[in-house]
């Protein structure tokens, strides 16, 4: 991994700009062109980038200029370094919106107009000594069948440094370990942007892509300096979100970047390795290359993220929907904005920026473990663990669901393998052990715990309801995320946060996923799942309490208005951004695989996803487990002699008899829908506070001369 120098003052933005007023591109040289060039054996003096530099005793020859690897028209011998020039003319400079340098080299390059850096890439120095060694090998990508990097200059900087007139492109060149370097490569374009139908420079190369169109979404810039991305291990990239505010429909390199900046990047996925469009892990770096917290497009403070890149996800949006239906109802799921992408140059389509799971104050709200953290409360939270491929921390004594060869692995999240102490991760082994044994026991209790005292059941219930609704074909069994807290923050397991639903919402062809009817744990081809969802869907007291959660949650971001307005909101947000992905990625009318049907059209995606939707929700009406017109318990009346308003409610209820008023014998309190007490309150109380609970549904019980009254509440 090598660390980069960072772009002085005047180095181009390595994006992909919007430049509104550009009628084509033409091109002023050619790599093939002849250069004046000088082997840099010795200093070539301070001034030598300037255009009255007189350069006639310097060598002339046609570019690229180097030696090994089949791409120079003239060949040296082995050097550390090589200076560059060229000049031209300008036949009329308020006709040039734009420029754009094009450079394939190695190892590193410094480039000059009229004596001003414009562009640099792999090499330190202000200038560089004659002989600098460049920070890290570079090969050259156009001779492999690539592309050279592009480097924009926007109109501002072209009248500052351009002339009509006579002008001088001036380039260096620099080796990595000198010139006991195998190859050198030196291969320069440049090209305008023409705001008229004039024709006064060359036409540009075949490869050369105009980055014209306009957009309202931030633009995300991404240059390697020809290292490829890899998954397995991140290399140092440059970074960039050009980016001025909500509404802004031009974001161009005449308005700043939002940030700039250097990440660590890597590829990230399974199966989505093998599509062309493909997905990333970034990591903030600060100028040493150590990790650096920031912020951008109004995301929280973090230093790690992800890239998400739609390609069988043609409605492009699947993720999107499943964090926003999360985080409505109350939990915490990534944020995410959508982006478009360059990499080098070339667009690469509409991407989904969103938050890496993590423990942070903003993400994952758990406690932090320190080393210390070794007994007593401090050890019993702080943990993030999940089903999922990768290298179990520890396996269940459990079969999978139906499946009596393979225990369930637990994967560890937060803190990783190589930070957890052997206290804390005997710890969560132990606790999810109990956890475990409680749930297979035929009384649903261990330890003198009922298992929905080691976890927390609503969680488990809106997973369950997100896992369902989408019928997610990796739902259960892969990228199952929990967590648990500590004990003095409740101590109990929480299932979540959501991730990754992209082959949900009807985009799979295998598993049944396509269909809309049956549970999607109890279909699933792989039998792979944790058999704790079966044994709790088999016990009534979550049946109830999912029933309740899935009629609250219909009333509200779980009516079919609600989704569909957002689906439409997001589509429609998209706009032109969608028509550019689908433009560079032709496959609105192919199968991706495991699509489960063909639409031809953005719009037919968005609609068939509508219509399965629709069926899957009434199917689901019919179908969820539970009852909820009874406390789940069996000793409750539900001919409630009083009434509480307003309900709903955001934390302040009314109460009132409508018959005597209770005795010295009775109680008055609240539960949560599994009937456990959580708060009592006075016999004369006419005003009830409940605003300290989480939303969802709870029962307000009087208990009179031995009987008991309840009454639902909903909490929003």
């Amino acid at each position: 991994m090598f660390k980069k120098a960072t772009l002085l003052v005047f180095t181009l933005f390595t994006t992909f700009s919007l430049f509104t007023q550009i009628d084509h591109w033409e091109t002023a040289i050619y790599a093939s062109n002849q250069w004046r060039y000088l082997p840099g054996f010795t200093d070539p003096g301070s001034n030598w980038t300037d255009l009255n530099f007189v350069d006639n005793t310097w060598s002339l020859g046609n570019g690229g200029i180097g030696y090994a690897d089949a791409d120079d028209n003239t060949q040296i011998t082995p050097i550390a370094s090589l200076f560059m020039r060229r000049k031209f003319e300008v036949i009329d400079l308020s006709k040039i919106e734009a420029a754009v340098l094009h450079a394939d080299y190695d190892d590193a390059f410094i480039a000059y107009l009229n004596g001003v850096e414009i562009a640099r890439a792999n090499i330190n120095g202000n200038p560089p000594a004659y002989d600098a060694d460049a920070n890290d090998w570079r090969e050259a990508q156009m001779y492999q069948g690539g592309s050279p990097e592009p480097y924009y200059v926007d109109k501002n900087l072209v009248n500052q440094l351009m002339n009509d007139g006579e002008n001088v492109l001036a380039v260096q060149i620099h080796n990595k370990d000198g010139a006991n370097s195998s190859d050198m490569s030196a291969i320069f374009f440049l090209s305008f942007g023409i705001n008229d139908d004039s024709n006064d420079y060359g036409t540009p190369p075949t490869w050369f892509e105009s980055p014209d169109f306009n957009s309202h979404l931030p633009i995300l810039t991404i240059q390697t300096n020809g290292q490829a991305i890899s998954p397995d291990f991140d290399i140092i990239a440059d970074f960039g979100i050009i980016w001025n505010g909500d509404g802004n429909m031009n974001n161009s390199l005449d308005l700043p970047n939002e940030y700039k900046g250097e990440i660590g990047i890597e590829l990230r996925g399974s199966s989505s390795l093998f599509f062309p469009k493909n997905n990333y892990s970034i990591e903030m770096k600060d100028e040493f290359g150590e990790d650096l917290d920031t912020s951008f497009l109004n995301f929280p403070t973090e230093e790690d993220w992800i890239l998400h890149g739609p390609f069988s996800d043609k409605t492009l949006m699947r993720n999107v929907l499943t964090m926003h239906l999360a985080q409505s109802m109350g939990q915490y799921a990534s944020r995410t904005q959508f982006v478009e992408l360059m990499i080098n140059g070339e667009y690469r389509g509409v991407y989904v920026l969103m938050e890496k799971i993590k423990r942070d104050d903003n993400r994952v709200d758990i406690a932090k473990l320190k080393e210390t953290d070794i007994q007593g409360n401090e050890v019993t939270g702080g943990y993030i663990f999940k089903v999922d491929r990768g290298d179990p921390a520890w396996y269940s004594q459990y079969n999978k669901w139906n499946n009596g060869w393979e225990k369930l692995p637990y994967v560890l999240v937060y803190p990783d393998l190589d930070d957890i102490q052997p206290e804390q991760l005997n710890y969560i082994q132990s606790y999810v052990d109990s956890f475990e044994m409680a749930i297979w026991s035929p009384t649903y209790y261990f330890g003198g715990k009922r298992y929905d005292e080691y976890m927390d059941a609503n969680s488990f219930a809106e997973h369950f309801i997100l896992s369902e609704l989408g019928k997610n074909v990796d739902a259960y069994r892969l990228s199952s995320y929990l967590h648990k807290k500590k004990d003095s923050n409740g101590g109990k397991i929480y299932a979540g946060p959501i991730w990754d639903f992209n082959l949900a919402f009807y985009n799979a062809d295998y598993g049944d996923a396509w269909t809309t009817d049956g549970w999607m744990f109890y279909i699933s081809q792989s039998a792979s799942e944790p058999f704790w969802w079966d044994r709790m869907l088999k016990d009534e007291k979550f049946q109830n309490l999912l029933k309740c959660r899935w009629e609250e949650l219909r009333q509200e971001s779980l009516h079919i208005d609600s989704i569909f307005s957002f689906i439409d909101d997001q589509a429609n947000f998209l706009g032109d951004a969608a028509t550019r992905n689908f433009e560079k990625w032709d496959i609105l009318d192919q199968y991706v695989w495991p699509n489960p049907i063909v639409s031809g059209s953005y719009a037919g995606e968005i609609g068939n996803m509508k219509d399965w939707i629709a069926d899957r929700i009434q199917w689901m009406d019919a179908n969820i487990f539970g009852t909820c017109d009874i406390v789940p318990t069996n000793d409750f009346e539900n001919e409630p002699i009083f009434t509480v308003f307003p309900n709903p409610t955001d934390g302040i209820l009314s109460i009132q008899l409508l018959d005597a008023s209770p005795n010295n014998d009775s109680q008055l309190y609240l539960t949560d829908l599994l009937g456990k007490r959580v708060k009592s309150f006075p016999q004369d109380s006419n005003t009830l506070v409940i605003s300290e609970f989480p939303n969802g549904i709870y029962f307000v019980v009087l208990e009179k001369e031995g009987q008991k009254h309840w009454k639902k509440v909903v909490k929003h």
